[in-house]
């Protein structure tokens, strides 16, 4: 399975950390996917309840009787659930809890070894500090963002790459005031492991997707980037980027936000139009 199936079209998800209270944050992702329609199996794993929100619970992972190809860590205990990821072989773990480079550097060590046990492991991250991952004609919603509670999500071609979790809420909530659709949204997190360059990479080669809008706060892989959007050019898909940080408040906002150094605005202007962004 490729990363983009694991990401976007897995065929099982598991909710490690999923709650059986119905408000907490921690159970929203269950009750999306329920309510959106997914169409594959989903695997709550909560240790200390037998059942959440109706489903049969799995004390880890590694205890659940199927493959699953994309887990969501939504528990503080990362780093165990990123081991029980390895032994069932899951090929993505996306991750909604911070404490990583979002909390100086004791968070920044922390994050270099979890992508250092990670790529042991042969698990991609998504994340640390995840809004998660939405399909919108896929019916995924893997995700923790109170959008969602909308009963219908408008489908559309536009695809979003944001550094902000909070924003990917925004644009789908405004968007469908206005008739607008969109097709995959990522929230990136910290980008420990899988960047804006790779997702874009992805998104250049699929179908559902012919614009791809990023939000940033920063650039962390500029080549990697650069290299995407030429693939997005080539394919004929406009890169439109909105760079969060232009005012000195908006930078504090940024580097405080996921542990990002916003770069200058000139520098990265200049940046974008080289790219075709």
């Amino acid at each position: 399975m490729t990363l983009a199936q694991a990401l976007f079209s897995p065929r099982a998800v598991a909710l490690v950390g999923a709650s059986g209270d119905a408000a907490k944050n921690t159970a929203r992702p269950q009750r999306y996917l329920k309510k959106h329609g997914y169409p594959g199996k989903v695997f709550p794993v909560n240790p200390t309840r037998a059942q959440v929100l109706g489903e049969k619970s799995y004390p880890a992972v590694s205890a659940i009787p199927e493959p699953v190809e994309h887990a969501y860590i939504l528990t503080e205990h990362v780093e165990q659930a990123l081991e029980d990821c390895g032994k069932r072989a899951v090929a993505v773990a996306s991750i909604f809890s911070g404490g990583f480079a979002d909390a100086g550097p004791p968070g920044v060590e922390r994050q270099a070894k979890l992508v250092a046990r990670a790529r042991s492991l042969g698990v991609r991250l998504l994340g640390p500090n995840s809004m998660g991952v939405i399909d919108v004609p896929g019916r995924l919603a893997v995700s923790v963002n109170a959008v969602l509670e909308m009963d219908a999500l408008p489908p559309g071609t536009t695809s979003i790459v944001s550094q902000s979790g909070t924003m990917l809420g925004t644009l789908l909530s405004r968007g469908a005031a206005r008739g607008l659709g969109f097709s995959k949204l990522v929230s990136v997190g910290n980008e420990a492991d899988i960047g804006v360059g790779e997702l874009v990479e992805i998104l250049a080669a699929d179908d559902a997707t012919r614009v791809i809008l990023l939000f940033l706060e920063t650039v962390r892989d500029a080549q990697r980037l650069s290299a995407a959007a030429r693939k997005a050019y080539l394919a004929g898909k406009p890169v439109v980027a909105y760079k969060l940080g232009r005012s000195a408040l908006g930078e504090a906002a940024a580097r405080s936000h996921t542990g990002a150094l916003a770069g200058t605005d000139a520098a990265l202007d200049a940046y974008f139009r080289d790219c075709g962004i």
